[in-house]
């Protein structure tokens, strides 16, 4: 209702809500001196408003709960609890780490441990080892420095792409191996990562990261640099359920992707949704040990062909 209403309408529009059972909001265009009529809809209840804007916001805030209500209301909770078929030796040995960072390789077995999918990959020490796993794998490849100590790979130059035969791979891993010596000098190097070429999918990136007063809080955004340039994410309290898992990939405008873009097929949006629901179970589950994880980017495939994450990152808590 709108209007500069005097006493009579106040009580004309109390007696209509308690009538109906329907809510009512009061667009008040009068003066905001309080008058009769405006103390009256206040002592009965009716939320007054002073701008049409903010009743607006009000009202779309209204609805937004109430759809949010009924998908939740009666329906399953879709949260993965406690991991129990986890392999909780095999998680406690990973998290024993004594340099604060799990490596890519490690920080991947512990996603595996998860049932969330990663690269197909083989750590190799040696540029004969390199070539060996390539071989194993299939052409073409990823070569990836192995290490603790530094974290931004691309900017280090220790990434190399597209590797199309053994040639390439030799001359890549000596290139990435004097690369990171170079970056770092003091820095841990394992060898290095001989990946699979995951060449379709669009890139995303999913991440906890732990607040002090809420405990730890899942991201979801578009991959690459596209998260950090125009801070096109959603994130969630976890645990979270299946709702809340298509409530996220439906608040990041640049998630449009997924759905198949100028020929593109549709990606496999069922898998993500799985993988933010496994995410969250991690999170939970290992709250007292790790401060931070990042799947960037976290290919998610065509549709029916599930999810890989390309990079990860585990930071612990101190």
């Amino acid at each position: 209702v709108a209007s500069s209403g005097g006493d009579s309408q106040a009580d004309q529009v109390i007696r209509v809500r308690d009538d109906s059972g329907k809510a009512v909001a009061f667009l008040w265009t009068g003066s905001q001196f309080e008058t009769d009529g405006l103390a009256k809809l206040k002592r009965a209840g009716v939320p007054v408003f002073y701008q049409p804007d903010g009743l607006a916001r009000a009202l779309k805030r209204r609805l937004d709960y109430q759809r949010w209500r009924d998908r939740h209301e009666g329906a399953p909770s879709g949260i993965i609890e406690s991991s129990s078929p986890v392999d909780r030796d095999a998680v406690d040995r990973l998290l024993r780490s004594d340099h604060g960072t799990l490596t890519e390789h490690e920080a991947k077995e512990l996603l595996s441990l998860y049932a969330i999918p990663v690269t197909l990959e083989r750590r190799a020490t040696t540029a004969e080892e390199a070539a060996a796993a390539a071989a194993e794998i299939g052409y073409p490849v990823v070569v990836k420095v192995e290490t603790p100590d530094i974290l931004h790979k691309t900017e280090a130059d220790i990434v190399r792409t597209g590797i199309g035969s053994e040639q390439e791979l030799r001359r890549a891993y000596h290139e990435v191996m004097s690369n990171a010596a170079q970056h770092e000098p003091d820095a841990r190097i394992h060898g290095v990562l001989v990946q699979e070429m995951v060449v379709e999918g669009v890139e995303t990136i999913v991440g906890v990261s732990r607040e002090p007063t809420f405990g730890p809080v899942l991201l979801f955004g578009m991959g690459g640099v596209q998260a950090e340039l125009y801070g096109d994410v959603s994130m969630r309290v976890c645990p979270i359920d299946g709702n809340d898992a298509r409530d996220m990939i439906g608040e990041v405008k640049g998630a449009r992707l997924l759905e198949g873009y100028r020929g593109s097929p549709a990606a496999d949006v069922d898998a993500l949704v799985d993988v933010l629901l496994k995410t969250s179970a991690l999170a939970i589950d290992l709250d007292e040990q790790v401060a931070q994880l990042d799947m960037n980017p976290l290919a998610v495939l065509p549709r029916g062909e599930g999810v890989k994450a390309l990079d990860a990152l585990v930071v612990l808590r101190g």
